[in-house]
C-alpha cells in the first residue's frame, strides 16, 4: 500500500545569526508581494534600499540571543515534531517538513517526492495571506500534482486542547494577576482587502467566525482566544488579548500587545503571563520579542514579573492531538 505523503510547513528562518545571513532571509521573505503588498518597484526599493540595510544588524543580534547549538530555535522544533509526528503517525505515512523562506526550501523537499496523494499542513492555526496562502502558492508551484491542505486550523479541538494543557500548567504553577494571548499582528489593510465588502475593523466585528468573514485573522484570532478562554480554571474577566510584532507607519490589527501590556502595570498589574496561541513553536516571536523585550517594558511599566508560556512545540500531548487531527475522518481539507 502506497504511504500518504504530509508535508509541514512553517515561516523559516536565517541560517545564521550574522548581519549577512540576515539579509539573504529577509530580501526572500520582505520581497514576497503577499508579505509587503505593494508595486514590485516600490517594494525593491523599500525592502533593499531602507529596509534590510537598517534590519539586517538588529534583526542579528536579536537572532543572536536565541540561537541554540542546534541553530535557530524554530527549525529546530519543526524539524522535531516532524520527526515525532511522523513516528505516531506510523508506517502509512511519509512525513517531511520545509520553509517558506530559507532552508529546507519546499522546492527541495517536493523534489525528492513521487506524485503519490500529497496532504498540506502550514502550521499557522490563523489564516492570513502573508503566511498561510503565500505557503500554499509555493506548494501549487512545485508540486507534481494536485494536492489536499489545511486552510486552518484555529477552533480545531486538537489545537485547542493542547493550547490549554500549555496554558493551564503555566497558570497553576506562576498563579499571576492577569493572562494576555498574544497574536501575531497584520496590517489592517490585509483584511480590508481580503473582505473589502464586509471588513470594518469595528470592536464586535470579530464576536464571531461567518461566512462574510471565513478568513479573517482577527476573527479567527478572536474565536481562538474564547475557546481558549473557556477551557481554563481561570476567570475570564483577567485575560486579554493583543496582537504583537507590528511594523511601519501604517495601522495593525488592535489592541497592540505592547500598549495592553503597558496598561496593565499601570492599573496594578504585578505578575503577567503571555501566551502566543499563533504559534506553535517557539521562535524570534515569542523568545526575543515576549520573553526578552516584552519582560523588560512590563517591569519599566511597573510590574514585577512576565513569563511566557512555551508554545506546544514537540510537547507529546501536542504531537499526539496533532496527528489525532491529521487522521480524522470530519477534518476538513481543502483541494
Amino acid at each position: 500500500m502506497s504511504k500518504r505523503r504530509l508535508l509541514l510547513l512553517n515561516l523559516g528562518s536565517p541560517d545564521a545569526p550574522t548581519p549577512e545571513a540576515v539579509k539573504r532571509y529577509l530580501k526572500q521573505f520582505l520581497s514576497d508581494p503577499f508579505v509587503i503588498d505593494i508595486p514590485q518597484p516600490l517594494r525593491y526599493v523599500l525592502v533593499n534600499g531602507l529596509i534590510i540595510p537598517k534590519r539586517k544588524f538588529s534583526s542579528a543580534e536579536a537572532y543572536e540571543k536565541v540561537w541554540t547549538e542546534n541553530g535557530s530555535p524554530l527549525v529546530d522544533i519543526t524539524r522535531s515534531f516532524a520527526v515525532s509526528v511522523s513516528e505516531e503517525l506510523g508506517s502509512t505515512w511519509d512525513v517531511r517538513w520545509a520553509m517558506r523562506y530559507g532552508s529546507p526550501s519546499i522546492s527541495s523537499v517536493l523534489g525528492d517526492w513521487n506524485d503519490q496523494e500529497l496532504y498540506v499542513v502550514p502550521l499557522y492555526p490563523q489564516y492570513a495571506e502573508s503566511s498561510t496562502r503565500t505557503a500554499l502558492e509555493e506548494v501549487r508551484r512545485w508540486a507534481k500534482g494536485s494536492f489536499f491542505y489545511l486552510q486552518d486550523f484555529f477552533s480545531e479541538p486538537e489545537f485547542i486542547q493542547s493550547e490549554v494543557r500549555q496554558i493551564q500548567n503555566s497558570l497553576s504553577a506562576y498563579r499571576p494577576d492577569h493572562l494576555l494571548l498574544s497574536f501575531h499582528g497584520l496590517p489592517e489593510h490585509h483584511l480590508q482587502k481580503l473582505y473589502p465588502k464586509h471588513c470594518t475593523l469595528s470592536p464586535n466585528c470579530s464576536d464571531q467566525v461567518t461566512p462574510e468573514n471565513r478568513l479573517c485573522y482577527r476573527a479567527q484570532s478572536f474565536a481562538t482566544a474564547r475557546a481558549i478562554t473557556s477551557g481554563l480554571d481561570y476567570p475570564s474577566a483577567n485575560v486579554r488579548i493583543g496582537f504583537q510584532s507590528r511594523l511601519g507607519r501604517r495601522p495593525w490589527i488592535k489592541p497592540y500587545t505592547d500598549v495592553v501590556v503597558e496598561e496593565l502595570a499601570k492599573n496594578g498589574a504585578r505578575k503577567l503571563l503571555v501566551a502566543c496561541p499563533s504559534f506553535v513553536a517557539d521562535c524570534l516571536e515569542t523568545l526575543e520579542e515576549i520573553q526578552m523585550r516584552l519582560s523588560e517594558q512590563f517591569i519599566s511599566a511597573g510590574g514585577e514579573e512576565l513569563r511566557m508560556v512555551p508554545a506546544p512545540n514537540n510537547e507529546i500531548h501536542w504531537v499526539k492531538n496533532f496527528a489525532a487531527m491529521i487522521q480524522r475522518e470530519s477534518l476538513e481539507w481543502k483541494k
